[in-house]
């Protein structure tokens, strides 16, 4: 299985970050293989399970949640196509191609449904804010070592 989360910016632009199988933690922290330099992210903010059994996530207690869906998840399966709020931060999930083409706007709108549907009323830096922006620089760390640097986007 080939998975990945694609970033999809506020303007529209559009990047992959390949998951690996096996752990893949997403924070703040510099031991993080997604680093988001972002006061809305803990410093271990959640992490992706890849493997056999498919795609997991699984929030690590983080203080603005994860989202999947719009919805504020603890631990779930990931499928194609969802998509993945991390602080302002959009992502969607890509496992094997699929979704081979990702809308912004229709993105968007499906986000804020999910967003309204569900039974959680938004919290403080929840992805609904018109004004948030998911344009923030972050960096990866795709190495099997223990090495501290980390390559710039």
């Amino acid at each position: 299985m080939e998975a990945a989360l694609v970033h999809v910016r506020s303007d529209g632009k559009q990047q992959p970050v390949p998951l690996r199988t096996g752990k893949f933690v997403i924070g703040r922290q510099d031991d993080c293989q997604l680093r988001i330099p972002s006061a809305q992210i803990s410093r271990h903010h959640c992490e992706i399970m890849t493997g056999g059994a498919g795609v997991r996530i699984r929030d690590l207690g983080s203080s603005n949640g994860t989202f999947v869906n719009g919805q504020r998840v603890e631990d779930a399966e990931l499928r194609a196509g969802d998509v993945l709020a991390v602080g302002s931060m959009l992502f969607v999930v890509r496992i094997d191609g699929q979704p081979a083409a990702i809308n912004p706007e229709d993105l968007t709108q499906r986000v804020r449904s999910a967003a309204n549907a569900a039974a959680e009323p938004a919290t403080p830096g929840s992805f609904t804010s018109e004004n948030e922006d998911s344009s923030v620089d972050f960096d990866f760390d795709f190495s099997d070592d223990d090495e501290d640097e980390q390559p710039e986007l």
